[in-house]
């Protein structure tokens, strides 16, 4: 996660570590074009090249994904920026979140990474923050920020003379 934090704002992006499998992927495909050439056995150049164009495609892929999204709380909101070349922002003002929920599988809570929803006093307005590292700091955070924005006026105490 490229994770900034100030008292001010935190920005965060997708965890590599939800790219694991892909990563395993490509470490066999290699391991296993070094035991045929250690074992003596003759790797056809094209299939070697298509490992090569097949890892690097992915990595390109994983990291270009992995840059479509990007969190970010301000003092006054959440901003979900969308996209690399055409880019669709979502502001969604701190003083309106109703709800915020935290989602992770087993697997996610062994690597401390995870979903975040924002809700808008209704479903169909959810932000979703999918797949940061430290999603819990990502929350806390978040409602820190919430707290200082809801307040509610108490009226004066006493009565008119």
């Amino acid at each position: 996660m490229e994770e900034e934090n100030d008292d001010d704002a935190m920005k965060a992006r997708i965890s590599r570590k939800i790219y694991i499998p892909v990563y395993l992927m490509i470490i066999i495909l290699f391991f296993t074009v070094a035991y045929l050439q250690l074992s003596g056995k003759e790797v056809d150049n094209l299939a070697l090249r298509a490992i090569l164009v097949f890892s690097a495609a992915m990595l390109v892929l994983t990291e270009g994904h992995r840059y479509q999204n990007l969190y970010a709380i301000d003092p006054q909101s959440i901003i979900h920026v969308k996209g690399i070349l055409f880019k669709t922002t979502k502001r969604t003002d701190l003083t309106s979140i109703s709800d915020v929920e935290l989602k992770q599988n087993p697997w996610q809570m062994l690597l401390n990474f995870g979903t975040i929803e924002v809700s808008v006093f209704s479903k169909e307005n959810t932000t979703y923050v999918r797949n940061i590292n430290n999603p819990l700091n990502f929350m806390t955070f978040l409602q820190k920020k919430m707290s200082g924005k809801h307040f509610f006026a108490v009226p004066p105490q006493g009565g008119k003379k």
